[in-house]
């Protein structure tokens, strides 16, 4: 049985999505089923849609398991690119030396990329102190105004 064919048993056009093939084999099924149509005594046009559905149902899939062996093999691709060995060097591109900036640093000064600013104990009293007695001021007003 060809796709023109199982287009034409199930009643829908040859560029159908899924969804529709799905809703047609639903309802042909459901007037065609044995236990409901007595006068087709042996279920062939049961049997029709259901071959009809399953045909056009595996041929989908087999576009979309295509489909997904070409995903894989491009990712692989992509990859294999960036995969190096123990001795072979990865290049970025341009020395990015060149632009290495101070940011503040004195030139004399020897400067890494994770250096940090030494932080002052002043504001850190200031801030936690400040918070402790806010929260000492919070308790003492609660009490007093239950």
């Amino acid at each position: 049985m060809n796709t023109a064919d199982c287009h034409q048993i199930l009643g829908v056009q040859a560029g159908a999505s899924q969804k529709e093939i799905k809703n047609a084999y639903r309802q042909l099924s459901l007037k065609y089923h044995p236990d409901r149509n007595k006068d087709d005594v042996n279920g062939e046009k049961f049997k029709r849609v259901t071959e009809a559905y399953q045909q056009l149902r595996s041929e989908e899939k087999k576009k979309v398991k295509i489909s997904e062996s070409e995903v894989a093999t491009k990712y692989s691709d992509f990859w294999k690119k960036y995969d190096k060995t123990e001795n072979e060097e990865f290049h970025f591109g341009p020395n990015f030396t060149e632009f290495r900036r101070n940011f503040g640093a004195q030139d004399s000064q020897d400067y890494e990329h994770n250096q940090e600013k030494e932080g002052s104990p002043m504001i850190t009293h200031l801030i936690l102190y400040g918070g402790l007695g806010a929260v000492a001021l919070w308790i003492i007003l609660s009490t007093i105004l239950k």
